[in-house]
């Protein structure tokens, strides 16, 4: 691959992160907007809420369109269109307007996520592609990790409107790069695409058992980040009465461990064997499940004692995840937009599913989430081992 597809990537992982900057953000503020705008906590949480069911639709509708209309003009789309959507935010007067400029902030921020998974998968090969993917990964990693820390050292010592501001700044910036360097990476032959053909072979995707299989096992895996990860402040807060800025400090265990088995992926040089790498990421997810569920049933209840583990956890799932994305995508060699769109709009859906599930469940302890982790760590395990078997056989494809 060219030097010149390598050189892309730093502005591809910036288009795919101002979408998860945008929501992490603003967490430490909510509060504050509460205040501001005089509302209840709970109306005051739709602005999050809001911002992520309108990002997975972002995510879904963003694919066929770049496959339509080409990569380079959706994504300069949807990177302007977060940077004027945060100044509405900064601008609006009521909870509602507020509210709907969310919501066109966080379907432009799915955009992001998608068109540049696009661009890559119509750059590399599948070896590269998911070095490549893990670096687009890394960079989410890193924004969804330093947003609510720079959130709220703006919100301390300056105002909770400021970050709407910066975000405003940096999607200008990230716009004009992409208008400079940014060129157009979808097949030439893609012209005269219409939504007719794009839906049609959407239904085909859907029709390969392989294909769905992956796209399955890794929503799952996706889900049980977010089942840990939304559980956890309850019960820090609710049963271990710790301050609500611990966990925080906390979180960094599951970040950094994804961040490491991301960059793994990213450094492997594109030689490394897909199936090995998968396995073995596979096989620390649920290694670091069971051994902070067994501290937890042996009356461990310190975080530490569940983050360090759960820091294994991530770090398979970071070594595993973009490994089977780029198997996934590879199916879809001509449309990888609408597959790249199906991808996210998968996870995402069945994340906020499975956390809204586990959300009725009370939070008594470690227990729930991580029995969770665990019995998914098994499906995961054993369902990939399987996608795998029915692709050695004549009519496993």
């Amino acid at each position: 691959m060219s030097v010149r597809a390598r050189h892309l990537i730093p502005l591809l992982a910036a288009c795919s992160a101002i979408g998860a900057v945008g929501n992490y953000l603003f967490l430490p503020a909510l509060p504050q907007i509460a205040t501001h705008f005089g509302v209840s906590d709970g109306t005051a949480q739709l602005t999050i809420t809001s911002y992520m069911v309108s990002f997975a639709f972002g995510v879904l509708l963003s694919g066929p369109l770049a496959d339509r209309f080409g990569r380079r003009p959706i994504l300069l789309t949807g990177v302007a269109l977060t940077g004027a959507a945060g100044l509405l935010c900064y601008v609006a007067p009521t909870m509602a307007w507020f509210v709907a400029a969310r919501i066109l902030q966080g379907a432009a921020g799915g955009f992001g996520i998608t068109v540049a998974r696009a661009s890559v998968g119509d750059l590399f090969e599948e070896r590269e592609l998911a070095r490549m993917y893990a670096i687009l990964t890394m960079a989410l990693v890193v924004g969804s990790s330093l947003a609510p820390l720079a959130g709220g050292l703006m919100t301390r010592y300056a105002d909770w409107h400021s970050g709407f501001l910066w975000l405003a700044v940096a999607a200008a910036l990230i716009a004009l790069a992409c208008a400079t360097w940014l060129p157009e990476t979808r097949q030439a032959d893609a012209d005269a695409r219409r939504f007719s053909a794009l839906w049609e072979q959407s239904r085909e995707l859907a029709r390969q058992g392989v294909f769905m299989g992956y796209l399955l096992q890794s929503a799952l895996m996706y889900s049980l980040f977010f089942v840990f990860a939304t559980l956890a402040p309850y019960v820090m807060k609710q049963v271990l009465h710790l301050p609500a800025d611990q966990f925080g400090r906390y979180y960094l265990f599951l970040a950094t461990g994804y961040f490491i088995g991301n960059l793994l992926v990213s450094r492997s040089g594109g030689h490394h064997d897909v199936a090995r790498q998968v396995g073995a990421g596979l096989a620390w997810q649920l290694a670091g499940a069971c051994l902070a569920l067994l501290l937890v049933l042996q009356g461990h209840s310190h975080p530490l004692a569940v983050f360090a583990p759960m820091m294994l956890f991530s770090f398979g799932q970071g070594l595993a995840l973009p490994n089977l994305i780029a198997h996934g995508m590879r199916l879809a060699p001509k449309y990888t937009g609408v597959a790249s769109s199906i991808f996210g709009f998968a996870q995402l859906a069945l994340a906020a599913v499975a956390v809204q599930v586990m959300g009725y469940v009370p939070a008594h302890g470690w227990q729930p989430a991580l029995w969770v982790c665990v019995a998914g760590g098994v499906l995961t395990l054993v369902g990939v081992k399987r996608l795998e078997a029915s692709e050695k056989t004549p009519n496993g494809a």
